[in-house]
């Protein structure tokens, strides 16, 4: 293409950029509606992300890993604790291929503009606080068409108040979970679909092409967050990930990563409008600390306190994905989370994305770089891991506090891992267990769990029947 849009400038976009450079791409402009990164609005968005093997791989084909790999620490081992400091258990990361390597996003953006600049010779502009609101199909005399191949930009830039329209040969919306070009993506399948509905009515033969759909779950045990920076004690690991369970039913939880050798940076996530979380001032901070998790109490100082205790609460994301079709006829793709949206839990937010990228690399190069052949192959690829991640992800984000629900979250936890140490080449480890794997894909972790389900209940009941036939034969 002679120009291409690429929709947000976070880790994703970016690594868009790279892809498509590597690829020979040129005059490809980046869209962001954040202002251009400096201290102050760096601080804004400053938490922990975690690379697993999925993330790894992906950096590695786009050649940007080493240089991330030098701007982060490796995570080798959890230590965590039960309610109120109680029950304290360790234990090390020996059975992943990969280790997880954490930075500040704030760090990983840089890291990514900076490989863009070093491997684009000039051919990627990063263009900062310039909203894009949506697309149309419009043809060379600015009409609206559905022949028309080229989308056509609605940009606005919150420094001037102006708007305009331009138009690309291809557009990547990478926008996140409030995507734009998803949102008009939905609206032009929704439109055609009715064209077509018109059109059998009438008795016209029209070919039905993949549609794009877009599925956003109601809100479910929502959680908010707050950021912390602690000292690390002499003594303790710099490669550790550290947890607590503030209370039995896990309405405060404490969660930090490395920032580096001496510090972490930790997020505590409750429930919104926690009494113990409202109206905070360093002594009631630190008696939260004290109550909640008083290993780590000593490692916050009164300066940290008083900034945790000044931030307003975030909120974590719902759950959301897209199915059919991931692309708009053979100009517009989507990508990150504006196709796959889940809660950080499990550090598959920006892997995933990443592996987003590498996938469509890899329909690209399979294609011959053809885009009428790539993004649809992309798309039949790509949309049923997007929904299969949100779907399993969703099936772990439960309210704890109800009893069913506890049971429905444990249950095939322990039963997966019963029958994986009994019998390992027979029946896999946990979901959990194979979402860190990025040898599986998530589609095929839905597969082999519903199998090994099967095959749980067909042991439990011959086991069931033997030891009935062995207490009636007594």
């Amino acid at each position: 293409p002679q120009s291409t849009a690429i929709v947000g400038a976070g880790p994703a976009g970016l690594a868009t950029a790279l892809m498509l450079v590597r690829r020979g791409w040129r005059n490809i402009t980046i869209f962001d509606k954040l202002p251009e990164p400096n201290e102050e609005t760096m601080n804004m968005r400053s938490y922990n992300l975690g690379l697993n093997g999925r993330g790894q791989q992906a950096l590695q084909q786009l050649g940007a890993l080493q240089r991330i790999k030098h701007n982060s620490l490796e995570v080798r081992g959890r230590r965590e604790w039960g309610p109120a400091g109680t029950k304290p258990s360790s234990r090390e990361f020996t059975d992943r291929r990969y280790l997880t390597r954490v930075l500040l996003r704030n760090n990983l953006v840089e890291c990514l503009r900076e490989e863009v600049v070093a491997q684009s010779n000039g051919h990627v502009s990063i263009v900062h606080n310039v909203e894009c609101e949506g697309f149309e199909w419009r043809d060379h005399d600015n009409q609206k068409s559905i022949n028309c191949e080229k989308p056509t930009l609605s940009l606005h830039n919150s420094e001037s108040g102006s708007r305009w329209s331009e138009t690309f040969d291809f557009v990547a919306g990478v926008d996140g979970a409030a995507s734009a070009i998803r949102a008009a993506m939905v609206r032009d399948s929704q439109r055609e679909q009715q064209q077509r509905t018109d059109e059998e009515n009438k008795n016209i033969h029209s070919e039905e092409p993949l549609t794009t759909h877009f599925k956003r779950f109601e809100p479910c045990n929502t959680r908010v967050y707050r950021t912390i920076k602690l000292k690390l004690p002499e003594g303790w690991r710099a490669d550790v990930n550290y947890a607590a369970r503030g209370d039995e039913n896990r309405e405060i939880l404490f969660d930090a990563l490395p920032l580096d050798e001496e510090t972490l940076l930790g997020a505590i996530l409750s429930k919104p409008n926690h009494p113990k979380m409202q109206n905070l001032t360093v002594e009631k901070a630190r008696a939260l600390f004290d109550e909640y998790f008083p290993p780590l109490s000593s490692l916050a100082t009164d300066e940290a306190l008083r900034e945790f205790a000044e931030k307003e609460d975030s909120r974590l994301p719902e759950f959301s994905y897209v199915e059919g079709a991931l692309h708009g006829r053979k100009s517009v793709v989507l990508l990150g989370d504006a196709i796959h949206t889940v809660k950080p839990y499990f550090g598959l937010g920006v892997n995933s994305a990443f592996e987003d990228v590498a996938i469509l690399d890899s329909a690209l190069e399979e294609s011959g770089g053809r885009l009428e052949e790539a993004l649809p192959l992309y798309s039949t690829r790509r949309a049923p891991s997007a929904k299969a991640l949100v779907e399993v992800s969703r099936s772990f984000d439960k309210d704890l506090r109800n009893p069913l629900a506890l049971v429905s979250f444990l249950v095939p936890l322990l039963l997966d891992q019963a029958f994986h140490t009994l019998l390992p080449n027979v029946f896999e480890r946990t979901s959990l267990g194979l979402m860190q794997d990025e040898r599986y894909s998530f589609e095929d972790i839905v597969a082999r769990k519903r199998t090994d389900r099967v095959l749980q209940a067909v042991v439990l009941a011959a086991t069931t029947a033997a030891a009935a036939a062995a207490a009636a034969a007594a």
